[in-house]
């Protein structure tokens, strides 16, 4: 198993090639059968004096995947990565049979259109059950808050409002 969070607050959080090092790094601690592949990528990388390729970490990572009978990989907020066009390809290269994928993402059409196929089991959490719980979660925080309970009453609202306005269902 390996996961990544995508950040829009980090930009190295927000590179689709960072997440393939991430995914290499994890998944080659978990397991000894992994060591050729990172071996062959040290090697193709001057014994370490250079960064690896492209190419290079996504072949790895395509090797450890095969290598293991099954892998699951989680990922978070696919529209917080910067080059989103290239972390769908990957995710349409790397989503092999042995492969399990959990993303998240807000409801981004170009997501949807690229993943529809690869993933077909959705679940669509931005719904009024969701916002209610929002909500709740809002007036109960401004209630019971030592310094926010404070407050008048218009600005607790304005502020309950501006946040469900900005919430969509996150």
């Amino acid at each position: 198993m390996a996961y990544f969070y995508f950040d829009f607050n980090d930009d190295k959080k927000q590179q689709h090639e960072n997440l393939i090092r991430s995914l290499i790094v994890q998944l080659s601690t978990q397991s000894e059968k992994y060591s050729d592949s990172l071996q062959a990528l040290y090697s193709r990388s001057k014994d370490g004096k250079h960064q690896p390729s492209y190419d290079g970490l996504v072949g790895s990572l395509k090797s450890m995947l095969q290598l293991h009978p099954k892998t699951y990989i989680i990922l978070d907020a696919l529209d917080e990565c910067a080059d989103r066009e290239e972390l769908l390809k990957l995710l349409q290269e790397i989503s092999i049979g042995k492969v399990q994928v959990l993303a998240t993402s807000r409801k981004e059409r170009d997501i949807e259109d690229a993943l529809d196929s690869l993933f077909p089991q959705k679940v669509c959490i931005q719904s009024s059950q969701v916002g209610d719980d929002i909500q709740l979660f809002i007036r109960e925080t401004l209630h019971n808050d030592p310094k926010l309970k404070k407050w008048p009453a218009s600005v607790k609202d304005e502020i309950s409002k501006k946040l469900m306005d900005g919430a969509c269902g996150m």
